[in-house]
């Protein structure tokens, strides 16, 4: 006799029902112990997607061939079908049962829940091309080069070194050079080209380290609403300036758990579609199937572990993690190489992966990136051993943190900040090793960032020269400036550059806006131009009633209320009100968890399900929909006869007899017994399903 999913619960092993209750977590819940309300939970639309999302692309093959020949007939013979691999079938069948996705109707045939058939690529468009995660892996390179642990030691530490330095000059660009905000929120990519230019970074990578500066709050927008512009936050330099282990664990853990992926924002959505850095796209950008959880955060921690497998001191092309991430998780929407490569390359920046010194195109892990990775995976054990609903992927968001003893290990390997730089008469400053914020400060005002690593090469020229002196600083100043951070004299060569750039721009000088006074009366302004007090302003009469002075505006007005002369300032649009900047633009969104069975629970909650009282429950009228489906899918599967309850749009009743063919999609289609017309009921607008006692006179008897 055929089993339906809810009678092989009740009477299945004991070894095979808790292994399939420890797997499923996520469908334990402690109000309703009862396997009708387990088998209707593994049985829903999200119940068996994320089965399915738990499945490696071997399981996920042979779970789509059970797949298609369900759509002909309810119990699959495996041994008799062509299209499905004996051997194979028997090793991944048990992992299936113990997802809840398959399960044994009888001594040589097997079921699926339903909703797979809909949820997965069983159509024969479908199945007449290959799918995505079936990448051809005769043409992979699989050989693995070796790393010696001395270079991994120096490019690891000499990535963490330059990335803080790109962050630090990539706001401190921002503070001096605000870029205007896009109707769209964002800032477009000419902007972020020219910002990665200046402080000699990639389109992608540039955009990965503004999404960090923005998710991290280092730069926020302007509250102008005239112009409203990207700059620096209020306390930004106090945070650069900080621990920078800890800087570097912040800026880690915020690109791990970024849901936008960089290679999309480069090169946009789709050819119809631009989009802007920085800005929240209006729709998910991955197409395919819907993950439950963020795709981007899932694909890094996967690449993360496959670069921990690979192992400290060894290597595997890119080609061949990619190939693994399809292998490991098929169904992830990210199917492109280049987002990938992109992660890969963003890992080596942040010193977690390294590559040989011959081959560029092969990855392994550093020593940072193979504690972060244990780590990780030990913070996701602890989270699904607290929440067990995020089985049986096993992925957290929140546990995406760099832990306390790789944010030590990091910080025992960064090298003393240097406060002085050699300037040498080929006018490059060098930086022997990670540089201190104030000395870059100055250092950028008169150079560009020529190259970075665990020290920092910047380059002089006239244009730099020129533009910085052009924001009012002069000769003096500029040598005065360079010379106090130089460990030696200044070479002949940039004295040289400083006074002749100077000599060209000093002939023409834009003087700072001076204080302009206006009175009602030339009697009060006499008054004021004789007042000894006055002379520091250096008052000029320009009319009867005008004078003009040799200080500014706010100068010019203490010294009228020292000297007790009753002015105010002109204003022409109101007071002047003190810009702030905004970086918290989205509201928090707090999510609300359904409790689950705990581990210290499970085994009482295991000897509760297995109980006779748990293993039937009458139908009741205020039954869940999720109750309702499975009562259907077993009728539909025994050949019974339901009556279905069914509220339209305005809560009036209805009852319809059907006998039940298909449950999927969030509908039941099957014949209605008054009429025989098929019909598509939708499952949410069911009150109540009741089962007729016998077979209905269609079905065939089961054996």
């Amino acid at each position: 006799m055929s089993m339906t999913f809810s009678q092989w619960l009740s009477h299945s092993a004991d070894t095979d029902f808790e292994s399939l209750v420890r797997t499923r977590r996520d469908l334990l819940q402690p109000e309703s112990p009862t396997i009708p309300s387990l088998a209707a939970a593994a049985s829903s639309r999200i119940g068996v997607s994320r089965g399915i999302e738990a499945l490696s692309a071997t399981e996920l093959d042979v779970f789509i061939d059970l797949a298609k020949a369900a759509r002909t007939t309810t119990d699959i013979n495996v041994g008799e079908n062509r299209h499905i691999d004996d051997a194979l079938a028997e090793v991944v069948l048990p992992r299936l049962r113990d997802l809840g996705l398959a399960w044994p109707s009888a001594e040589t045939t097997w079921r699926i829940q339903s909703e797979a058939i809909t949820l997965l690529p069983t159509s024969a468009a479908e199945s007449a091309r290959a799918h995505p995660w079936q990448v051809a892996t005769s043409e992979l390179d699989t050989s693995a080069e070796t790393i010696p642990t001395s270079l991994i030691h120096n490019s690891e530490r000499a990535a963490v070194a330059e990335v803080i330095s790109s962050l630090r000059g990539l706001v401190d660009e921002l503070a001096s050079s605000p870029i205007s905000r896009l109707t769209s929120g964002g800032i477009s990519k000419r902007d972020v080209t020219r910002i990665g230019k200046t402080i000699d970074l990639g389109l992608e990578q540039t955009i990965t380290l503004l999404l960090a500066a923005k998710s991290l709050n280092l730069i926020g927008v302007l509250d102008d609403p005239l112009d409203p512009q990207w700059t620096a936050s209020d306390d930004a330099a106090d945070v650069l300036e900080g621990d920078r282990a800890q800087l570097w664990a912040a800026l880690v853990s915020s690109w791990l758990r970024e849901p936008l992926d960089v290679t999309q924002l480069a090169a946009g959505a789709s050819a119809n579609e631009r989009l802007t850095v920085l800005a929240s796209p209006k729709k998910s950008l991955f197409k395919g199937f819907s993950q439950s959880q963020p795709t981007m955060p899932l694909l890094r921690f996967t690449i993360l572990e496959i670069l921990h497998d690979i192992g400290q001191g060894s290597s595997r092309s890119a080609q061949w993690i990619h190939a693994q991430v399809l292998a490991r998780r098929p169904l992830i929407p990210a199917h492109d190489f280049a987002m990938t490569e992109a992660i890969l390359h963003t890992a080596g920046a942040f010193g977690l992966a390294t590559t040989p010194l011959q081959n560029s195109e092969h990855f392994g892990p550093s020593r940072f990136g193979v504690l972060l990775a244990a780590g990780l995976a030990s913070a996701m054990r602890a989270q699904a051993a607290q929440d067990p609903s995020i089985a049986p992927v096993n992925f957290s968001l929140e546990s995406l943190e760099v832990p306390g003893d790789v944010v030590d290990e990091v910080r025992g390997g960064l090298v003393d900040e240097v406060d002085t730089v050699l300037i040498q008469s080929d006018l490059t400053a060098v930086a022997t090793g990670p540089i201190e914020p104030r000395v870059h400060h100055i250092l950028r005002k008169f150079a560009v960032v020529e190259a970075r690593g665990q020290g920092t090469v910047y380059r002089i020229d006239a244009d730099t020269i020129e533009a910085s002196m052009q924001t009012g600083i002069n000769a003096e100043d500029a040598l005065a400036q360079l010379a106090e951070i130089s460990a030696e004299a200044l070479p002949s060569t940039l004295n040289f550059l400083v006074e002749n750039t100077a000599s060209k721009l000093r002939r023409v000088q834009v003087a700072g806006a001076r204080a302009v006074l206006v009175v009602d009366d030339p009697v009060d302004l006499d008054v004021i131009l004789s007042d000894q007090a006055m002379l520091p302003a250096g008052l000029e009469r320009l009319a009867p009633t005008v004078a003009i002075g040799q200080l500014g505006p706010e100068r010019t007005m203490h010294l009228l209320e020292s000297a007790e002369h009753h002015a105010m300032l002109h204003s022409p649009s109101g007071p002047v009100r003190k810009r702030r900047v905004i970086t918290q633009a989205e509201p928090e969104v707090h999510l609300r968890k359904r409790a689950r069975v705990t581990d210290n629970h499970l085994d009482d909650y295991i000897r509760i399900l297995r109980s006779p009282g748990a293993r039937a429950a009458p139908a009741r009228s205020t039954d869940e929909p999720l109750g309702h489906m499975d009562r259907l899918r077993e009728a539909a599967s025994a050949g019974q006869q339901v009556t279905i309850t069914l509220a339209d749009s305005h809560g009036k009743e209805r009852v319809i007899e059907m006998l039940p063919a298909t449950v999927n999609g969030g509908r039941v289609r099957g014949t209605v017994k008054t009429t025989g017309a098929e019909a598509s009921l939708s499952i949410a607008r069911i009150v109540s399903v009741d089962v007729a006692g016998a077979q209905s006179d269609g079905a065939e008897e089961q054996s």
